[in-house]
């Protein structure tokens, strides 16, 4: 669902940008005072699964394919705040190094996959927890949470491209709502299988409150489980599926949108770079280019989000 260049017009790209920074400022400031020392480990780690999971397509249905986004789980395990930080580590890192999304339409992606799918994850896991915190409503609020955020955000685009006046509104919003509608439901059954693992071996990751002092077991199994995840899910990249996503799927392959504007658009990336489309240029053997792409691509993300985590923790430690 990453909008590519082309698909916007210059309106929306700016109000969309302005959105999303005025949000990762508060992100930023909220966690500096009150994210929980449990989830700042998480923040790296999570990171990088997000965006090797990302890049596993899995068809949907004739033509088209989905992928995980991972906003809703970020938002269950993480809080909304902290989840925008990582998805807009994820989604920058995306469309700077592998021309994955539009880098003038980055405000936008970050809108819709970085901040309103984590919130709605976020609020619907809180809803469905708040008066009967069982496995199964944990599990059902993180399914529901995380199909709700791929309807919504890709319902999101849809109005933006609206707006912009490269597709019609209506054929925009019927389209991507379907489409979506059966994308999410991989979005939810990834969401609830990753939270029905953190139940069962670490259960305080997924409350609000306080960590105690010292009385917390340490996160190195979670985390090594999560990083063993990821880099077996970038292992296996070479087998996603190569037919479009949703969004290309709905916006090319069904005609709804106005594609000699995305083929007119000038890229400011150029093709780009190196490790365009996930391959590392230069390497004839695709299943190990695109492994080693995903594996910069991941440590890329996962150093950010620690720098980000280390700097916290030192100005929490200096006051």
């Amino acid at each position: 669902m990453h909008i590519p260049e082309g698909m916007l017009s210059i309106p929306v790209i700016g109000m969309a940008g302005l959105v999303s920074v005025a949000t990762i400022a508060y992100a930023v400031s909220w966690v500096r005072r009150h994210l929980d020392d449990r989830k700042v480990v998480l923040m790296a780690v999570l990171g990088a699964l997000i965006f090797a999971l990302q890049m596993l397509n899995f068809p949907i249905q004739a033509g088209t394919s989905g992928h995980f986004a991972g906003g809703a789980l970020a938002g269950i395990l993480l809080g909304p705040w902290p989840a925008v930080l990582v998805m807009t580590a994820v989604l920058g890192v995306q469309a700077f190094l592998f021309g994955d999304g539009g880098v003038m339409a980055l405000g936008a992606n970050i809108l819709n996959l970085g901040i309103l799918a984590p919130l709605v994850g976020y609020l619907v896991y809180q809803a469905a927890t708040r008066w009967w915190d069982t496995r199964g409503s944990r599990l059902g609020g993180a399914f529901l949470g995380a199909w709700l955020s791929s309807l919504l955000a890709a319902l999101a685009v849809a109005a933006e491209l609206g707006l912009s006046g490269t597709a019609h509104l209506g054929l925009a919003t019927l389209a991507m709502g379907s489409t979506h509608a059966l994308i999410g439901i991989g979005e939810g059954l990834i969401t609830a299988t990753l939270i029905a693992y953190l139940i069962a071996v670490r259960p305080d990751l997924l409350t609000s409150q306080a960590q105690g002092t010292g009385t917390q077991p340490p996160l190195r199994g979670v985390a090594m489980t999560l990083a063993a995840i990821a880099l077996l899910a970038t292992g296996l990249s070479f087998m996603a599926s190569s037919a479009p996503d949703g969004l290309e799927w709905v916006y090319f392959d069904q005609g709804i949108g106005d594609a000699q504007a995305v083929a007119q658009a000038p890229q400011l990336l150029g093709d780009g770079g190196p490790l365009a489309d996930y391959q590392v240029a230069g390497l004839t053997n695709e299943a190990l280019s695109r492994a080693l792409a995903g594996l910069v691509g991941l440590t890329i993300v996962g150093a950010l989000l620690a720098a980000v985590a280390i700097r916290r923790r030192r100005q929490a430690l200096a006051s």
